[in-house]
């Protein structure tokens, strides 16, 4: 029977083991593999494809089905065009309820410029509550934006905040305990960072379009923290990371410390992390802040054998990475 499965992301032993079953072929640029957001098909022009599933929330699903998909096209250095989307209601669910999640998909997909296609729509009891898998298409102009890219001496670089979209899905999922701790406007402010900055990384991929990046990657499960050890293992290389650099807003620290969970580990969709020359860094940081999205240059690629490593408070150590998001914590 094999070892039972926790909640989140697939060990990543199993995770690689089960890709050896997908598709290899010379038209596939850059197949399935560990960390990669989507995977490149060669062609005029080069295609781009992903799809992810929505299943830690269920409010504004519309609005993460469309983002997340666009995301991990953005993240490989394409232009996210197209999406079709596997709709799951559960029993009970109203015709009101589809008109809401049919609408907020239409409403995300204008916002970030996609064109929604079609896709499969039922009522399942499998399911005890909506879940919408969405399948992105996009289209790449220059070299494909890998996750095993990264070389030493590059610079690491996230914009906007760790946490962002975990912070939005606490807020929702524990609202009267989230105002306990932050208070009303506190609430509030965190409620509406799904709206603005939004949790889309579309504007930092026009904002870079051109830039020499060494590789890219769209932190989902795992954070900040699971994102750059997907980098530094599919890259073969190490990494320190300094931990006073890693945007945090209070917020997102209240949040928690109020329920024991680690901003590093925490559901990030919605920040770029990227490598790149040292010059190329600064001018990317600046690019993306001259569009009004904070950007920070936060530790430097080294040598494999140096590991994943956070400096703190003047010391160097381990930088823990999960492969199941903090978010759990809330159903446990």
């Amino acid at each position: 029977m094999g070892r039972p499965l926790g909640v989140g992301k697939l060990p990543p032993d199993l995770l690689a083991r089960l890709l050896r079953y997908t598709s290899r072929s010379p038209s596939i640029t850059i197949g399935a593999g560990p960390g990669e957001d989507a995977a490149v098909v060669s062609g005029s022009p080069t295609i781009v494809l992903t799809t992810d599933p929505i299943t830690f929330t269920g409010e504004r699903l519309g609005t993460y089905a469309v983002a997340v998909n666009a995301n991990d096209i953005v993240a490989m250095g394409g232009r996210p065009v197209y999406l079709t989307t596997t709709v799951l209601l559960s029993p009970g669910a109203t015709e009101d309820d589809a008109e809401r999640t049919f609408s907020e998909i239409a409403d995300a997909c204008r916002k970030y410029g996609l064109l929604w296609v079609g896709g499969h729509t039922e009522v399942t009891p499998v399911v005890s509550r909506t879940v919408i898998c969405g399948q992105a298409v996009g289209f790449l102009s220059g070299s494909p934006l890998s996750t095993a890219g990264a070389r030493p001496g590059d610079e690491v670089c996230m914009t906007k905040w760790a946490g962002l979209e975990g912070s939005t899905t606490i807020a929702r999922e524990r609202r009267a305990e989230c105002r306990e701790t932050l208070g009303d406007d506190g609430l509030r402010r965190v409620l509406e960072w799904l709206g603005e900055p939004g949790i889309s990384i579309i504007a930092e991929g026009r904002a870079l379009e051109g830039l020499a990046l060494t590789s890219g990657h769209d932190p989902t499960e795992g954070g900040i923290a699971m994102g750059i050890h997907e980098i530094c293992q599919a890259s073969r290389v190490g990494v320190v990371i300094r931990e006073e650099a890693i945007p945090v807003k209070e917020e997102t620290r209240r949040l928690c410390a109020r329920f024991a969970m680690d901003p590093l580990g925490l559901l990030s969709s919605g920040v770029f992390l990227f490598t790149a020359p040292r010059d190329v860094a600064a001018e990317a940081c600046r690019r993306a802040r001259e569009r009004g999205i904070p950007a920070e240059v936060i530790g430097t690629i080294q040598e494999q054998v140096i590991g994943e490593l956070l400096e703190k408070n003047g010391r160097r150590i381990p930088l823990v990475a999960s492969h199941q998001d903090e978010i759990v914590k809330l159903q446990q």
